[in-house]
């Protein structure tokens, strides 16, 4: 497993919900290498399970029940069930929350219980314990229980901060490795989505011809550089759906569409319903099965396991 020679599919992530945070709990059995822009916080609840992330080498993380790793935005990454019981608490965050930041820089983390190479500076236990919190705030349907999961997310964000080493990096130069590279023009694609001929915009920027973009963007992450722009449009769209008082035109603009009738069918042809649907909070499949193949959990055993990990000991915690 080496997601660095694997150039990784997008994944979606819809946050439905009034909070920045997609939280589930699952069994995972396997996954394809994808990327998205989340951040990711994996717990495992139960089980063993081999994480394969790039920042921590080229070996398989092999993490056990009370690990947890996070995964930084737009990092290839791809998991396997051990132990096909396995049940994981996975946190799924938007770059917002880590707002604000220089403009062009963006945080990355080192945080994995499995390895010893960046350790934390507060106990592993202490993440854990909150994140736990939030899976059960997460599982409550009243006003109260959405507040209550908004105040421990932003406890763990700053944990991550307090805690957790981190980098916070500027975008890379133009002759770094193709994996970096992509990420600097992802990441001036979202800053620039209503810009004139945007794909021209990208080469004046990074120097680069639109073959080299071509290369470059389908060897490091299978995408082009039109299916990179058309995801991060759909990205950005869901963010600003959810605010119900924006005029769907104005969405569209701020997307750099060319109109509301081509918003409109750009939207549903990716996500299967109408942003209107979308905006209602509609269901729809935000991860094609041939990304992942988890199990999710609903149940009373899952509230159980969320209930023991949130009354650990931190101070009792073996690291």
């Amino acid at each position: 497993m080496n997601p660095g020679n694997n150039p990784g599919q997008y994944e979606n992530i819809q946050h439905l919900t009034n909070t920045a945070a997609k939280v589930s709990v699952y069994g995972i059995r396997s996954s394809a290498y994808h990327w998205h822009y989340d951040y990711e916080l994996i717990v495992v609840l139960r089980g063993k399970i081999e994480a394969q992330y790039g920042l921590y080498g080229p070996e398989a993380q092999r993490l056990s029940a009370g690990d947890m790793i996070l995964i930084n935005s737009k990092g290839i990454h791809g998991f396997r069930g051990v132990e096909l019981n396995n049940v994981c608490l996975c946190i799924q965050f938007s770059p917002a929350l880590l707002e604000p930041v220089p403009v062009g820089m963006s945080y990355l983390f080192f945080l994995n219980s499995s390895s010893q190479k960046y350790p934390s500076k507060i106990p592993y236990s202490q993440y854990i314990k909150t994140a736990a919190m939030v899976g059960l705030s997460h599982r409550g349907t009243d006003r109260g229980s959405v507040l209550r999961e908004s105040a421990w997310l932003q406890m763990l964000i700053a944990d991550l901060l307090d805690g957790a080493q981190y980098e916070l990096r500027s975008a890379p130069p133009n002759n770094e490795k193709n994996a970096e590279l992509v990420m600097a023009i992802s990441s001036f694609v979202d800053q620039n989505l209503s810009a004139d001929n945007l794909p021209a915009a990208v080469c004046r920027e990074f120097g680069l011809s639109e073959k080299g973009v071509y290369r470059i963007l389908k060897d490091t992450v299978g995408q082009t550089l039109k299916e990179l722009i058309d995801t991060a449009r759909i990205e950005k769209a869901c963010t600003l759906l959810q605010d119900v008082r924006m005029p769907l035109q104005v969405v569209s603009d701020l997307c750099g569409y060319s109109g509301e009738a081509t918003f409109y069918r750009r939207f549903r042809s990716a996500m299967g319903i109408t942003p209107g649907e979308y905006r209602k909070g509609a269901e729809a499949n935000a991860v094609s099965n041939d990304i992942q193949d988890y199990l999710y959990f609903d149940d009373f055993g899952v509230g159980e396991l969320l209930h023991r990990w949130a009354e650990i000991d931190v101070e009792g915690w073996q690291d």
